[in-house]
C-alpha cells in the first residue's frame, strides 16, 4: 500500500455510488467502475458501512485489520476471505485509478510504463509473465492489462522515462506474452473515461501490427456489448428471489471468493425458472464476438460455482425446461446448448441421467433448494425411452471423455 495516498484514489473510492448487489449487477461494466456493492450484504447503510471503512483506509493508509475491526465494531459479520477480497480488490482499484491519473498528467516527462508483478509464491502465472514488460503509455496494450488485473492482484506499474526504457528495453510485439485476457474482469484503470478517440489514433500512427491492435479494440468493444445483452437477458429480482441470492452467496462465496455475484445471479434464474430469455440466447448460434465472449463468460461461471458444489449421486433425474424432449430417440445424442436443470416435480414426464457423478452443480450444496443443473457443452446420449409408474421416462447416459 502507498504510504501517502493519493488524492484521486480518495476522490475516485469516495465518489463511488453505493448500490444493493442486484443493481450493482444490472450496470453496464463502464458504469459499474463508479459503483460500488457487498454481496452478503442487502442493506444500503451496511454496505455504505463497509464501503466507508475502506475509504479510512485509503485515507489513513491503515492495515486490513484495522478495517476489519472497524466492521466488527458496526455489528456487520461477513467472512473473513470475503471481506479481505472486499478490502483488497477496493483498495487496489483505487490507488491504481489515482496511479493512472498521475501518470498521464506527467507522461510527457515519464511517457513509458514498466509492469511490474511481485515474484513470489502468490503470483498468478500469467501476471509474472508480464512482469517488466515496457510500453509506451498510450500504448493499447495498457487498454487490457494495466493492474489490477483480476481479484486480489497486487501487481502496479511504473513510470519511466524515455532513456530508462531504452536502457532496460522496451518490449517488442514479439516479445509479448501470449495470455489469454480475463474479461471477466473490467475494472482497469485506462478504461476509465472514453479512450476511444486516443486508441483510433495510436492504431492509425502505429508502426506496429495495426490488425493485432484493432483486433484488441474489437476484443474491449465485444465485452462492453456482452455486458449490456446479459443484462437484458437477466431477470429482474424481487425480495424472494433477492433472499435466495443472499442464501447462494453466503454460501458458495466463502467456498471460492473469486466467483462473481453476477455468475451467482445467472445460477439463480435457472434455479428459480427465470432462464427463458437466457436459454433462448444460448441455444442461438453465435453471430459476433459479443456472443463469445458471454458464452465464455457463462461456461467460466457455471464451471467455478459446480467446482465447489458438484453433485455425488451416480444416476440423477427429475423434470426439465427441454423443448425437445418429445423429439429425442433411443440411440440418438444431444450436447447440451444451455444449462440442464433436473429438479423434482409431479409431472407426467422424466429425464434421467445415468452416470452423472461430478458433473453437474448440487443445489442442495448451495442451500438452493433440491436438484441438479448440467452445465453448458456436456453431452448426453439417449439410452432408453420407458413407461414407469405412469410417467414417461427417458433415460440419458453422459458422455465422459
Amino acid at each position: 500500500m502507498q504510504p501517502v495516498p493519493f488524492l484521486e484514489a480518495m476522490q475516485y473510492a469516495q465518489l463511488k455510488k453505493i448500490v444493493l448487489p442486484d443493481e450493482f449487477y444490472s450496470l453496464d461494466l463502464r458504469t459499474r467502475q463508479y459503483a460500488s456493492t457487498v454481496s452478503f450484504l442487502s442493506s444500503l447503510e451496511q454496505i455504505n458501512t463497509v464501503m466507508q471503512a475502506v475509504n479510512k483506509s485509503i485515507a489513513d493508509g491503515s492495515t486490513f485489520n484495522d478495517f476489519k475491526e472497524l466492521v466488527a465494531k458496526n455489528e456487520i459479520i461477513l467472512p473473513e476471505s470475503y471481506l479481505d477480497n472486499v478490502f483488497r480488490t477496493n483498495i487496489q482499484s483505487a490507488y491504481a485509478h489515482g496511479r493512472w491519473q498521475q501518470q498521464q498528467r506527467n507522461k510527457a516527462a515519464r511517457p513509458y510504463l514498466m509492469y511490474s508483478a511481485i515474484d513470489d509464491s502468490r503470483v498468478r502465472p500469467s501476471h509474472l509473465a508480464m512482469n517488466r514488460i515496457i510500453r509506451h503509455i498510450d500504448d493499447p496494450f495498457w487498454l487490457i492489462w494495466y493492474p489490477p488485473n483480476g481479484f486480489r492482484c497486487r501487481c502496479t506499474v511504473i513510470a519511466l522515462t524515455e532513456k530508462q526504457a531504452l536502457k532496460y528495453g522496451i518490449t517488442s510485439d514479439e516479445d509479448l506474452p501470449d495470455i489469454a485476457v480475463d474479461l471477466g474482469w473490467s475494472t482497469s484503470p485506462a478504461n476509465y473515461g472514453d479512450l476511444s478517440e486516443l486508441v483510433d489514433q495510436k492504431i492509425s500512427d502505429s508502426i506496429l501490427d495495426k490488425e493485432f491492435l484493432l483486433n484488441q479494440k474489437q476484443v474491449n468493444k465485444a465485452e462492453w456489448t456482452a455486458s449490456e445483452k446479459l443484462i437484458s437477458l437477466l431477470a429482474p429480482m424481487n425480495d424472494k428471489s433477492r433472499d435466495l441470492f443472499d442464501t447462494i452467496a453466503k454460501t458458495v462465496i466463502p467456498l471460492d471468493p473469486s466467483i462473481r455475484p453476477s455468475a451467482i445471479k445467472t445460477f439463480l434464474d435457472y434455479v428459480m425458472g427465470n432462464d427463458v430469455a437466457l436459454t433462448a440466447y444460448l441455444n442461438q448460434a453465435p453471430i459476433s464476438k459479443a456472443d463469445d465472449v458471454l458464452r465464455r463468460w457463462f461456461k467460466a461461471d457455471m464451471a467455478q460455482i459446480q467446482a465447489v458444489s458438484a453433485n455425488t449421486a451416480i444416476t440423477v433425474s427429475g423434470t426439465s425446461s427441454l423443448n425437445y424432449v418429445a423429439s429425442l430417440q433411443v440411440g440418438q445424442t444431444i450436447t447440451l446448448d444451455s444449462p440442464l436443470m433436473l429438479a423434482a416435480s409431479n409431472t407426467d414426464v422424466v429425464i434421467k441421467v445415468e452416470n452423472a457423478k461430478g458433473l453437474g452443480i448440487d443445489l442442495g450444496k448451495l442451500n438452493a433448494g433440491q436438484g441438479v443443473l448440467f452445465e453448458i457443452g456436456l453431452s448426453f446420449e439417449v439410452v432408453s425411452i420407458t413407461t414407469e409408474k405412469g410417467q414417461l421416462v427417458y433415460t440419458l447416459k453422459a458422455l465422459v471423455n
